[in-house]
């Protein structure tokens, strides 16, 4: 099945920023077991680095980092990245942070605790051609 302009899975890179170490190796764990390429950052500062030397078709952003706000992470990114995917990813989050990860061009986005189901879906919607 063709995803758009990738051929498959294992063409899709995907960064995860996340600051908690065991919900980065969780997230990497299940993505790598369904074929697709993964980096983590466990800071914004490393996720900007990272995303401006490497092409990602997906970033998954928790909005709580120890550096920044995932909503201002998010402006940068987009900024580095328009069409680059980006799904907030949050266990804390209020109807102000959604609003502004929309406004900052979130295109997903979804709460922690995240099943392996619901991660894998919320990764291929994004991954759905329009």
């Amino acid at each position: 099945m063709k995803r758009g302009l990738l051929d498959s899975m294992a063409d899709v890179k995907i960064l995860l920023v996340d600051d908690e170490e065991n919900i980065l190796n969780i997230f990497r764990m299940v993505l790598e077991s369904n074929g697709y390429k993964v980096d983590t950052a466990s800071t914004a500062a490393e996720a900007l680095e990272k995303a401006r030397s490497t092409t990602y078709q997906v970033c998954l952003l928790d909005i709580n980092l120890p550096d920044m706000h995932g909503t201002e992470l998010l402006k940068l990114m987009q900024q580095v990245d328009p069409s680059m995917k980006k799904l907030m990813v949050t266990g804390d989050w209020s109807p102000r942070d959604v609003e502004l990860a929309r406004k900052n061009g979130a295109d997903e986005f979804v709460a922690k605790p995240l099943s392996k189901a619901a991660l894998l879906e919320a990764v291929e919607s994004v991954l759905r051609p329009t």
